[in-house]
């Protein structure tokens, strides 16, 4: 049994790098150390686990002892703690059957199926911003015009949020993950758009049941055993955070990784075919780069004895997509490498594992693909203004977010 826990250090986030060429974490160091666990400071000043092997990445996923709870004291990877209100409905913060119920309301929205079905929406969506990118010109913030507006407007029409509501329904997502760089010092900023989204979620959720129409909160509103107010309004707020900046992000960085690589941006170009391949491969590689290693947190409930390290009751565990997409295990040839040539993706826990798998993955995948792939149809000679590491990036708040992905075309 183990006696006592481990040393603290400093986690060791590498600020000075070649973005997109370099991960943040070391990890290679961190995975050679050839400890499953590494227990760091984070910049918040709080102390967590650090998991580094894909095999103990969905072993502690797995294990009843560790809850998810998400934003409330948790270690995050800048200096001040960003939070968002506790909230009925908010399914990454729920746990066993309480968790389960609330999901499977939603995953028949966020099916394979489903997402098949919305794929012409989606490309309606796409072109229609795209549209708006040739009418600015070029240059263009490929960014603010492009990436970042169409998974907020996808999950509004999934939801069934009305044309009324949709401008103020955009500005709230936007904010709830701490706005643009000016705002980003305002460590409060998340917590009153959660409160306004709150607001015009339950204006729409009185328009549903006095219309009830063929979208989510319709359906939410109609469930059996019924769901709250306050539940519905976490529900549907998990489901903005959840699609919104991480779909955004991610189609932009994949775009530029694609930019910064034209043996790369010329194999996916010619082999459409291979697309859901091309984007699993962006979604893991690009992983590594941007973790901080506070990808998903858990918290211990009781002492446990894991592999010889002691982790006490209310200790924080947090689960490094970045370094499980690296270990050997799931990529067993070159893990650091971009290479949209190998035989198969590598499998990847861009998404998590178990349980608590991302409901909304198969949205995701399926709006990457439309996303990156038609960019470079509309505009075939696409081309970075300036190289990546000279970019603005924003890396307060939740996540590491560009500021702006400035191209011509």
């Amino acid at each position: 049994m183990a006696t006592q826990q481990a040393q603290v250090r400093e986690i060791p986030i590498r600020r000075e790098i070649r973005r997109f060429r370099e991960a943040r974490l070391p990890l290679d160091e961190l995975y050679a150390s050839g400890e499953p666990l590494v227990r760091f400071r984070y910049p918040n000043g709080v102390v967590g686990w650090l998991v580094t092997r894909a095999e103990d990445f969905k072993a502690i996923l797995g294990d009843g002892r560790f809850h998810a709870k998400r934003f409330l004291g948790e270690p995050q990877p800048t200096p001040v703690s960003v939070s968002v209100p506790d909230m009925p409905g908010f399914i990454p913060s729920m746990n066993g059957d309480e968790h389960l119920r609330v999901r499977r309301l939603a995953a028949g929205d966020f099916s394979v199926k489903r997402v098949n079905q919305l794929r012409p929406l989606f490309r309606e969506i796409v072109d229609k911003h795209l549209d708006a990118v040739e009418a600015d010109g070029s240059p263009a913030d490929l960014y603010s015009l492009y990436t970042l507006p169409i998974p907020s407007e996808v999950i509004a029409g999934i939801l069934g949020v009305p044309e009324t509501h949709t401008a103020d329904f955009q500005i709230a997502a936007r904010l709830t993950i701490g706005g643009r760089s000016e705002a980003l010092d305002d460590v409060e900023a998340p917590a009153r758009a959660v409160r306004r989204l709150h607001e015009i979620v339950g204006e729409v959720i009185e328009l549903k049941r006095a219309h009830p129409t063929d979208d989510l909160i319709t359906r939410l509103t109609q469930a059996d055993p019924p769901l709250s107010d306050t539940e519905i309004k976490g529900l549907c707020t998990n489901l903005l955070l959840a699609g919104h900046e991480t779909t955004a992000t991610g189609s932009a960085v994949s775009i530029a990784i694609l930019l910064e690589r034209p043996d790369q941006l010329a194999e996916f170009k010619a082999n459409p075919e291979r697309l859901p391949e091309a984007i699993e491969e962006l979604n893991r590689f690009r992983t590594m780069l941007a973790d901080a290693g506070s990808g998903i947190p858990r918290l211990c409930t009781e002492d446990v004895d894991y592999k010889g390290q002691l982790i006490r009751k209310g200790d924080w565990v947090m689960l490094s997509t970045g370094l499980a997409n690296f270990d050997p295990a799931s990529c067993p040839v070159d893990p650091t490498a971009f290479d949209m040539r190998r035989d198969r993706p590598p499998s990847n826990l861009t998404f998590g594992f178990g349980a608590h798998t991302c409901l909304g993955q198969h949205l995701a995948r399926a709006e990457m693909q439309v996303i990156v792939s038609r960019v470079f149809e509309r505009f075939p000679n696409l081309q970075l203004v300036r190289p990546l590491d000279e970019m603005p990036w924003m890396d307060k708040g939740f996540g590491y977010r560009m500021a702006e992905l400035m191209v011509t075309f």
